[in-house]
């Protein structure tokens, strides 16, 4: 099937034609020749059809608003961050005051 550039976006669908009616099995739409293509190379065999998008179904509705974003993963990472540094620092601290440190990395405290 072959379609211009400027027929184009197209919705496809494929049908299994058994007995008197056929049985609708997938839609698609599709932009360009390659997705047309790839559609039929998928669905071989059966009745492709293709169809002009309408105005519904590129519209958006307009009592649905925008959905909100969360901004949790971020605020989350942050926290991970922060404790893992007072966890870090604490352990430095520990090491300094016990003399772990000095004694492991040969540092002489000052005389």
């Amino acid at each position: 099937m072959r379609l211009r550039d400027e027929e184009f976006p197209v919705v496809v669908q494929a049908y299994d034609p058994s007995g008197s009616k056929d049985s609708f099995v997938a839609e698609q739409v599709v932009y360009t020749q390659m997705e047309i293509d790839n559609f039929t190379s998928r669905y071989a065999g059966l009745l492709i059809k293709a169809r002009e998008v309408s105005d519904t179904e590129t519209t958006t509705d307009p009592r649905i608003g925008k959905r909100r974003t969360s901004r949790r993963g971020s605020s989350s990472a942050v926290g991970w961050v922060l404790l893992l540094l007072v966890v870090i620092i604490g352990l430095v601290v520990w090491g300094f005051t016990t003399g772990w440190i000095q004694q492991h990395f040969g540092i002489q405290p000052p005389v």
